[in-house]
């Protein structure tokens, strides 16, 4: 699959395996169907690389953490919920 500019350093099942989500040193983050096809466009709201992702375990919430000294959460639709967690 390709999408991300950069390397990969993160990926992740959804609860209910209908999405993957990625994280990348490209400083995005993205959503993908299990076919492997990209949902929507890139994820923003990092300054540098993306080093990790997680669903939620009820499928709803993405957090990534950064190298950006940040953690961030988004809903579904890629849309960052709140400012960055700050405290590394």
């Amino acid at each position: 699959w390709r999408g991300h500019e950069k390397e990969v350093n993160s990926v992740a099942f959804s609860p209910d395996g209908k999405f993957i989500i990625s994280a990348s040193n490209d400083t995005t983050v993205r959503l993908w169907d299990i076919n492997g096809n990209p949902i929507g466009e890139p994820w923003r709201g990092h300054e540098k690389e993306v080093n990790s992702v997680a669903f939620s375990p009820d499928g709803n919430w993405i957090v990534s953490g950064s190298n950006d000294t940040t953690v961030r959460l988004w809903d579904m639709n890629g849309n960052p919920i709140g400012q960055p967690w700050r405290g590394h």
